[in-house]
């Protein structure tokens, strides 16, 4: 396990490109802290263990501290080896490439950077550098973004103002259909996640930006492909920690009652 604050190489990588944009005064990182919360999500339901890790890398990306993905991501692999770490190394690019279309780019580098550092480190081989996206955007994606977002949404209530966005803000709710849910999402389902673990990646990262309003929708959509409650609540302990951290803190969510208007509006 390496103690980047000691390591020559890691910290004049980390004072190069990775802790540039760390607002004075910020919380250090805290290894126990975040290997805490991650063993904690992980035991906390079967089905959160295979990338409980990616929930927190971009909870951490929403709450201006992608600077600690990096760090967290080498003591999660201290003991990988190279074909585990090239895992879950895909499965946190993947987490941070489906999510930066809602946090920014600017946002995510620092986690990029941070996560390279390692690599540089320790060597290629435990890191993935396989290429699941066509370099251009054509029809298929087009008709997978149209398809995933109508599944995602069903339910939920928001056609009209769906509707309105298209009408007035055409270009942006075309690029956000084709490119985050048909070029960035479907093909990130295909490969790394299934809908239901990348969509709550994607729900966890909203909460964490403090958008409340779009957070209960997110909340009641990723119920409605198939989350459990209590697998909503363990990710919400979760994100709230993290944001009370990062002195941040978020609104409490009511994860019954949002459950419970989803299934209403599915059974409407």
């Amino acid at each position: 396990m390496t103690d980047w604050d000691k390591d020559e190489f890691m910290s004049e990588w980390d004072k190069k490109y990775v802790s540039t944009n760390v607002r004075a005064g910020s919380r250090p990182y805290e290894k126990d802290f975040f290997l805490g919360l991650n063993s904690q999500l992980a035991s906390s339901r079967p089905e959160l263990q295979a990338y409980s890790f990616a929930i927190i890398a971009t909870a951490c990306c929403a709450v201006g501290r992608a600077d600690v993905v990096g760090r967290f991501f080498d003591h999660i692999t201290t003991d990988s080896t190279p074909e585990a770490s090239e895992k879950i190394f895909l499965c946190l690019r993947e987490a941070i490439t489906i999510v930066f279309p809602y946090v920014g780019m600017p946002t995510c580098i620092p986690a990029c950077y941070g996560m390279i550092g390692v690599v540089q480190r320790k060597g290629p081989a435990f890191a993935s550098t396989k290429v699941l996206r066509k370099a251009t955007i054509g029809e298929e994606e087009v008709q997978k973004g149209h398809e995933l977002r109508t599944r995602i949404y069903s339910g939920v209530g928001n056609s009209e103002i769906f509707g309105l966005m298209d009408k007035y803000f055409t270009d942006l709710f075309t690029c956000s259909t084709v490119v985050t849910w048909g070029y960035l999402i479907a093909r990130a389902n295909e490969e790394v996640f299934r809908p239901e673990e990348s969509h709550l990646i994607i729900a966890a990262t909203i909460m964490a930006l403090g958008a409340t309003r779009q957070t209960k929708s997110h909340i009641k959509a990723t119920i409605g492909i198939g989350n459990s409650v209590d697998c909503l609540k363990a990710v919400v302990e979760v994100v709230t920690k993290i944001a009370e951290w990062a002195d941040r803190p978020i609104a409490a969510f009511d994860v019954d009652d949002l459950s419970r208007q989803i299934q209403a509006a599915i059974r409407g």
